[in-house]
């Protein structure tokens, strides 16, 4: 229905174009139906977005839960330890793609290539960091899902126990290096926004440079508490799966996995083109008569 309607707008936007073409001025009146054309297609764009973004948290709230559930028995070795350490790798990949998209809106902030409003950057900015922060969180959750040391223990087989044992740290080391990954850039970024404080005197800028200084501070708090309960021991009240369970599991998963990917593309190729169409959208508003009161 979206792409159909998108479809429709563009024929109506090339034919306001020829329309345009046609003569040596562009009035008022074709400025207005070219902005409102524009604005249906930013409109449908962002609901696009939205939507794909509902489908893709829906579905990963549902592996979640699935994999938060089940842990390894001794018939199904490391099968279920390993699908959520491929579930936390895909995770950590895509904190990583809205860390790059988040860090361009701040470059835009700072030298604006693009006719975005200011509010706008700050908008989606918050929904990346939004984003990144429920990844963390659910890479700290399949952390936690896996069994303490006394859980291995408890399992029976020596051979099994370390194994998990095994798997157990390297997850572990894992999330600990997004972390400070994260910790890193988070520092970094608080660093930049005081420098830039510094050399501002605009009531408007600081204030908002305060605001965003203020969250990114809060969020290196945040980043070193998840860094030390990562570091704990870990316990696990799921249920244990058989072979032929775990395998079933893992099928489900892959699929679901490259799903995901494509509708991830989708919403990104989506967003990109928000936009490009929210500055076009501007840029065309741009050229609308200002009115001057009497």
């Amino acid at each position: 229905m979206i792409r159909r309607s998108l479809l429709t707008l563009l024929t109506g936007f090339a034919t306001l174009l020829s329309l345009s073409a046609q003569t040596s001025v562009t009035s008022e009146d074709q400025l207005k139906s070219l902005i409102a054309v524009r604005q249906q297609r930013v409109d449908l764009l962002r609901e696009e977005i939205q939507q794909a973004d509902l489908r893709i948290e829906s579905r990963l709230d549902a592996i979640m839960d699935t994999l938060k559930s089940v842990t390894d028995s001794t018939d199904s070795r490391t099968k279920a330890t390993r699908m959520k350490e491929d579930t936390a790798r895909e995770l950590m990949k895509t904190i990583q793609y809205y860390d790059r998209k988040r860090a361009a809106l701040r470059e835009e902030l700072r030298i604006p290539r693009l006719r975005l409003t200011a509010e706008e950057k700050r908008k989606m900015i918050a929904a990346f960091d939004t984003r990144i922060e429920k990844r963390i969180q659910q890479i700290l959750a399949l952390n936690q899902s896996m069994p303490s040391q006394n859980g291995y223990s408890r399992q029976g087989a020596s051979n099994q126990s370390r194994r998990m044992a095994s798997h157990d740290n390297l997850q572990r080391d894992a999330i600990i290096k997004q972390l400070e990954a994260s910790l890193t850039r988070l520092e970094r970024q608080a660093s930049t926004l005081k420098v830039q404080l510094a050399a501002t005197a605009d009531p408007i800028q600081r204030k908002s440079l305060n605001e965003e200084l203020a969250k990114t501070e809060a969020l290196i708090t945040q980043r070193r508490k998840q860094r030390v309960e990562t570091l704990k021991p870990s316990g696990s009240g799921a249920r244990s799966v058989t072979q032929n369970e775990a395998m079933d599991m893992d099928k489900i998963l892959q699929g679901a996995i490259v799903d995901l990917k494509r509708e991830f593309n989708l919403m990104f190729a989506s967003y990109n083109a928000l936009l490009n169409e929210l500055s076009t959208l501007h840029t065309t508003e741009g050229h609308l008569p200002v009115k001057v009161a009497n």
